[in-house]
């Protein structure tokens, strides 16, 4: 009888008990949600180590996973309006002339990024394609996850060659172009992403398509634009180009251009 009596308080210990971990773990996701928006990165990393122990963890109901999951590829669509900014804005966030370059800063930013990026990779969501495209200059990680969610990841990624980001446009390019000619995207609409970018606002944008061009296999059906580029590319740079061409100015695309126009022509590899 008396073992019976005591039972009753336990039982009523742990249903208490189960009750407060039920009430504190959505307080404790929410607390880290809010995080995710402090406006110091520290507390971001804190926020995304703390949300990554909670994923890993089996006591995480699936309501806290969820919320903590779209919390992630939020603060990945925030990590990218950082860092893709316009190429005009660039130079007001540029450090102040004078101020030290911290490399440890920088190294521990560069980690946060990879940690975060691979996290909501390995969701495999289609909720977070948009996210995963802005990230696309950040390789692999990113490249491969888009592609295993199937041709409805491209569009976001063609999108991105409207950015105001020279680099972003850049690195959507490659990566649409490197799919090569059995991937998800027809050669035809490539030529055609090729060919506008050509004329991108850029010059650093139409160097990097002129090197692609030379990469591809099928280079001499790019000849003919590749001519056009090698004549008028208006962008000109102090100093001299090192094939003689354009008399004693220097066009780097146009440079850039003839080389890939004499790689074809004798059949050499691409590069310099």
């Amino acid at each position: 009888m008396r073992a019976s009596l005591l039972a009753v308080p336990i039982l009523l210990l742990v249903v208490q008990l189960a009750a407060q971990q039920t009430n504190t773990e959505p307080s404790r996701v929410s607390a880290i949600l809010q995080q995710m928006n402090n406006s110091d990165v520290v507390e971001r990393e804190n926020a995304l180590d703390a949300a990554s122990n909670l994923l890993a963890s089996e006591n995480t109901a699936p309501r806290d996973i969820e919320r903590l999951r779209l919390g992630m590829i939020g603060l990945l669509t925030s990590e990218n309006a950082r860092d893709n900014i316009p190429d005009e804005e660039i130079a007001k966030v540029a450090p102040a002339s004078g101020e030290a370059y911290d490399e440890e800063a920088d190294a521990e930013s560069q980690r946060f990024m990879q940690g975060l990026i691979a996290a909501v990779a390995g969701f495999n969501d289609e909720r977070a394609i948009p996210a995963l495209a802005g990230a696309v200059c950040w390789g692999d990680t990113v490249t491969k996850a888009l592609l295993a969610l199937g041709d409805k990841a491209l569009a976001p990624v063609v999108d991105q060659l409207r950015s105001r980001n020279s680099s972003l446009r850049t690195c959507s390019l490659v990566m649409l172009i490197g799919l090569g000619p059995n991937g998800v995207i027809s050669q035809t609409r490539i030529k055609e992403l090729i060919r506008s970018s050509l004329n991108d606002s850029d010059p650093s944008v139409r160097t990097r398509v002129v090197w692609a061009i030379d990469c591809r296999k099928d280079r001499q059906d790019f000849a003919p634009l590749l001519q056009q580029v090698a004549k008028t590319d208006p962008t000109k740079l102090p100093g001299k180009a090192l094939d003689g061409g354009d008399g004693d100015e220097f066009y780097p695309v146009r440079y850039d251009a003839r080389r890939a126009l004499r790689h074809i022509q004798n059949n050499q590899p691409c590069g310099p």
